[in-house]
Parts: structure tokens; sequence; C-alpha cells
């Protein structure tokens, strides 16, 4: 559950570098999600979209080549994160 909230975290602090990525100008996307083009610029500079917004977003710009640098991103980001053998998880829980 905890890499799902981090993962989701993740992801909303990189909205911006994905919609820059994706090639798709502020005010389409504005537009394609109902809200006023300068009120998306504003939500793209502080990342404060909502999962709905977000989740529109996504299904306009999402492709291959967005997963592929978003998670790129995410290994960069837990690169620096401990890892532990799963011998070690089995040996916890008992098994």
């Amino acid at each position: 559950m905890f890499n799902i909230v981090e993962n989701y975290m993740e992801l909303k602090k990189n909205m911006s570098a994905l919609i820059n990525k994706s090639g798709y100008k502020n005010a389409f996307l504005a537009e394609q999600i109902g809200i006023p083009a300068p009120s998306f610029s504003v939500k793209k500079q502080r990342g404060n979209w909502t999962e709905t917004e977000m989740k529109q977003i996504l299904d306009i710009i999402e492709n291959e080549k967005l997963e592929d640098f978003f998670f790129l991103e995410l290994m960069r980001a837990e690169k620096d994160e401990p890892r532990h053998p799963v011998s070690d998880l089995k040996k916890e829980m008992g098994w």
C-alpha cells in the first residue's frame, strides 16, 4: 500500500514534466478538462491537481514514451532506497 501512495505522490509531482514531454499545449489541455487556461497554468506550476484532473489529463496525453519517462523518474527517486532480499521478508513473515 505504501508503495502505491509513494507512486501517486511521485506522479503528482511529475505531472508538469509529463505535460511538457507530451507536446500538448496548455490551452488545449485546459479546454479538454474544462478549466480556464490561466487556472491550468497555475495548477501546472503549483502541482495542485485534483485526482480527477490528473486522470483527465493522463487520458489525453498517455502513451508509451511518457510511461517510460515516468518509470525512469520513479527509478531515479528510488535509487537510494534500501533494498532487502525476499529471503529476509520470508524470515520475518515466518515462511
